[in-house]
């Protein structure tokens, strides 16, 4: 089985949600290579969409990648962040009418608000380039909001970043060994 891993925006050029001195390309290029390794462990194939910051934030390529391996999962990493600062938690995207898109988003966003102990903000739709260009199962996973004090905590921290990673492999398996036949 083969995952592919987009950790969201790029470094420099695109470095997403800012918070306190936090980027939110940082953190969750920490989380995918946790997943990844998580992956590894697990015996699945994993690609990574970035490694490191990259020059560009050219979406289609992300998308691409995933086409041209003809991966079996992709999981676009994201931190999320709001002008209500208040506002906390985890909620994970699929694009309308993909019912396996909605079954995989449903697999992690279980077990992230289990692992995390997040607001649960639930299983949204909605068409973000990543997720209608992708030929298979595509899921955006916004971990937990940056803008939130306690949320960028759990974020930044090595802890929150591995617990993270843990939640989003076993979603992933699960999926894998319920969802996807």
């Amino acid at each position: 089985m083969k995952i592919v891993i987009d950790p969201g925006h790029s470094g420099p050029v695109e470095p997403g949600a800012c918070a306190a001195g936090v980027r939110e390309c940082d953190v969750v290029l920490a989380i995918a290579k946790l997943l990844a390794n998580q992956l590894y462990e697990l015996g699945y194939e994993v690609l990574m969409t970035r490694t490191g910051d990259i020059a560009t934030d050219e979406l289609a390529l992300r998308a691409e990648l995933a086409n041209t391996n003809e991966a079996d999962a992709f999981i676009s990493i994201h931190a999320n962040s709001a002008a209500n600062l208040a506002a906390h938690g985890t909620e994970v995207y699929h694009y309308p009418g993909s019912a396996r898109g909605k079954w995989l988003a449903a697999c992690l966003q279980a077990r992230l608000v289990a692992e995390l102990s997040t607001a649960d903000r639930g299983v949204k739709e909605a068409n973000f380039q990543v997720l209608r260009e992708t030929d298979c199962p595509a899921v955006l996973v916004e971990v937990a909001f940056i803008s939130n004090e306690a949320d960028r905590l759990l974020l930044t921290g090595y802890a929150g970043q591995l617990a993270a990673a843990v939640a989003i492999a076993a979603g992933i398996n699960e999926y894998m060994a319920e969802g996807s036949h």
